[in-house]
């Protein structure tokens, strides 16, 4: 079954100082009580092959939970720890506020750095387990010397054999990493002599170009411009043009002249083309005039035939009307008779022949005036064709005249142009006589050519020069980089050097390191140290008959260290094998006494600082079972004088000694459901040791 719940003491007090017996039977709980403290500071991990589920101990509860107080560094904290039988454990830490009068939760704490000490450390030295009390006695001889080093921490050695081999290894990758970086300064001192042989050949290359530069250059200075050689070119091209277009006007105007009446002496001058022109326009005004006369003449006596036509047409339409009056009569009072369509009178044969013949002298009468009109339109029309023809051939003649006019315009245009143009380059050929020699068109061509070869030439050794001059300047920057190359391969090669120190001091540091740990440290100083406090309890702990532990050093490193022990009865050092069983628990438990206590004394090193151990108490699960009942109670004596360990807990089943007086945990069980409890009990005054 288990505890239910259990608070030890019950009136939430301190526990007491020194030793603190754990008392009952088998079976009854009191291993449960250390479990449980060693639970609640470094969790299942430090039992091994269980697993939290095994400390719940009470009936089907599926969960459980511990508080642990206690004191350090003067300071109150209390250790919390809640785990169930399936999932994760919960694990707090709080500490007391003097202020504020109340725990509070220390965040993001670590158990084993807060108590600095590792699980491992503490079961060796902490908490002695049922049945291993014996255990140290009998370690073999390399277990024996490397849990010494762990317990007392000298794996600072070996985190300094890391550092130095980290500290070795980074040396050499540095090393190897400089090396190929690194290049010979003769290969440099060769590119050096290289490229001053080079810019030594590029040097000469510019002084022969420079003369030659400036021999073209005084070449080309002789030259007319390029521009002046333009301006001359185009001047005669313009000329060119010019002539052209004058001789094509020139030409066409000659052509169309032959094709009229005209002649080149009438295309003198401007001014006797507009006097021409006027006359023709004066001529061509008179024609038009007397022309409109004759056609204002032809339309009035057109108008006078017309009418006449229609009087003599209207007379027509009147004796046909007459003609049909007659052959339709209209009956009036039963009578027949004619009806005039002129007046509306009554019509008789004798007024309609009348009539008839009125109108018959009218229609002649008209008729001769008809002819006689038509004959003076005849003659209209005889005086207008002639006229008409004179005002075309003149409107035609003043066209081809004003035509004219314009090709004579153009061609003395061109003709003035040309002679500008031949002016302005006489002028030119004046102006800049000095610089051509030559003035013809086919020499401008060649001396054009020419110039352009020079010019060419000219960029050709300027780029050059530029060029060679750009390389010079990057071959001395060069240069520059190359001395500051060699000086920087000396200052790796130094630094190589130095590296290849360093490493040699690392190597010989690591030795001087392990030769310490195993001969100095263990073998000079731990285990004399250990040998003269174990020294301290084992005479007491054998009734006398054995003192004087010594640790026989011959063993080396892979097979350790090998314990004797003084037999005062014969005076001779014995094996730790020749020793009975509780011998051998008694040198154990002195073995672990002293090396518990020298673990607050002893540092690593000289300069390491000297540091109590934050957890000074021990832990004894029955270390008494194998002991006779004098060496228990001379064993019992020696923990409630010791000074070495404010509390130390052990846990008996065996019988007190009755001169034993110390405070003791009475573990009892309840036969009939299984429930454990515990109580505190205070010695008794009258008892003393």
């Amino acid at each position: 079954m288990g505890y239910k719940q259990l608070n030890l003491p019950k009136s939430n007090g301190e526990l007491p100082k020194g030793l603190i017996l754990i008392s009952g039977k088998n079976s009854y709980g009191k291993s449960t009580i250390l479990d449980g403290i060693l639970f609640a500071f470094f969790g299942p991990k430090i039992f091994k092959g269980r697993k939290a589920e095994s400390f719940i101990t009470y009936g089907i509860q599926e969960k459980a939970e511990i508080y642990v107080y206690f004191k350090l560094d003067k300071r109150k904290y209390y250790i919390y720890r809640k785990w169930g039988r399936k999932g994760s454990i919960t694990t707090k830490l709080f500490e007391y506020n003097e202020k504020k009068t109340t725990y509070q939760e220390v965040k993001n704490f670590n158990v084993e750095a807060f108590f600095e000490i590792s699980s491992e450390q503490a079961m060796n030295t902490v908490f002695v387990r049922q049945g291993e009390v014996e255990e140290l006695a009998n370690k073999k001889g390399a277990d024996l010397r490397e849990m010494i080093i762990n317990l007392f921490r000298l794996n600072i050695i070996d985190d300094s054999l890391s550092f130095l081999d980290f500290e070795s290894k980074g040396k050499k990758q540095e090393k190897e990493k400089l090396k190929k970086i690194r290049v010979p300064i003769e290969r440099i001192q060769n590119d050096i002599t290289r490229i001053d042989q080079e810019n030594t050949q590029f040097e000469k290359i510019i002084i022969e170009n420079q003369k030659t530069k400036e021999a073209c250059e005084q070449k080309l200075n002789v030259y007319p411009s390029e521009e002046l050689i333009s301006e001359l070119e185009e001047l005669y091209n313009q000329k060119k043009i010019l002539n052209g277009k004058l001789l094509s006007y020139q030409n066409d105007f000659k052509s169309k002249i032959k094709e009229t009446e005209f002649t080149l002496n009438d295309f003198d001058s401007q001014e006797k083309i507009d006097i021409k022109l006027k006359e023709l326009k004066e001529g061509r005004d008179k024609f038009q005039i007397d022309l409109n006369e004759l056609n204002a003449k032809k339309e009035a006596t057109l108008k006078g035939l017309g009418k006449t036509k229609g009087r003599k047409e209207d007379i027509r339409k009147t004796i046909t009307k007459m003609e049909k009056s007659l052959k339709f009569t209209i009956q009036k009072d039963g009578k027949k008779f004619a009806q005039c369509p002129t007046c509306q009178n009554e019509l008789t044969k004798e007024h309609y022949d009348y009539m008839i013949k009125n109108f018959t002298n009218d229609i002649n009468i008209n008729q001769r005036k008809v002819e006689k009109i038509s004959q003076i339109i005849t003659k209209i029309n005889q005086d207008i064709i002639p006229l008409q023809k004179n005002l075309n051939k003149t409107n035609n003649t003043i066209s081809i005249q004003q035509a004219l006019k314009i090709d004579f315009i153009n061609y003395k245009k061109y003709e003035s142009e040309l002679l500008k143009v031949e002016r302005d380059l006489n002028d030119f050929l004046i102006l800049h006589k000095a610089k051509f020699h030559v003035t013809s068109i086919e020499n401008m061509k060649k001396l054009s050519i020419e110039k352009e070869r020079l010019t060419t030439e000219l960029k050709a050794m300027i780029n050059e020069l530029e060029d060679k001059n750009k390389k010079i300047l990057t071959n001395k920057a060069r240069l520059i980089e190359l001395h500051k190359e060699i000086q920087k391969m000396k200052d790796l090669r130094t630094k190589i050097g130095d590296l290849e120190v360093d490493i040699e001091h690392i190597n010989k540091a690591k030795e001087l390191v392990r030769r310490f740990v195993t001969e100095y440290m263990v073998v000079k100083r731990l285990v004399k140290n250990i040998a003269l406090s174990t020294n301290k309890y084992i005479k007491d702990f054998t009734s006398g008959q054995y003192s004087d532990l010594f640790l026989d050093l011959s063993g080396s490193k892979k097979t350790g260290l090998s314990l004797k022990i003084k037999d005062n009865y014969n005076q001779v050092h014995e094996s730790i094998e020749a020793l009975s069983g509780g011998d051998r628990t008694a040198l154990g438990i002195a073995l672990r006494l002293a090396i518990s206590e020298l673990m607050s004394t002893i540092r690593p090193t000289k300069e390491s600082p000297k540091r109590s151990p934050k957890i000074d108490f021990l832990l004894l699960d029955e270390p008494l079972a194998a002991l006779d009942e004098t060496r228990r109670e001379r064993i019992l004596k020696n923990l409630i004088r010791s000074k070495s360990f404010p509390q130390i807990f052990l846990i008996t089943h065996t019988n007190i000694p009755q001169g034993i007086s110390t405070h003791k945990i009475i573990v009892e069980k309840d036969i009939s459901n299984g429930m454990s409890y515990a109580k505190l009990e205070k010695p008794s005054a009258s008892t003393k040791i």
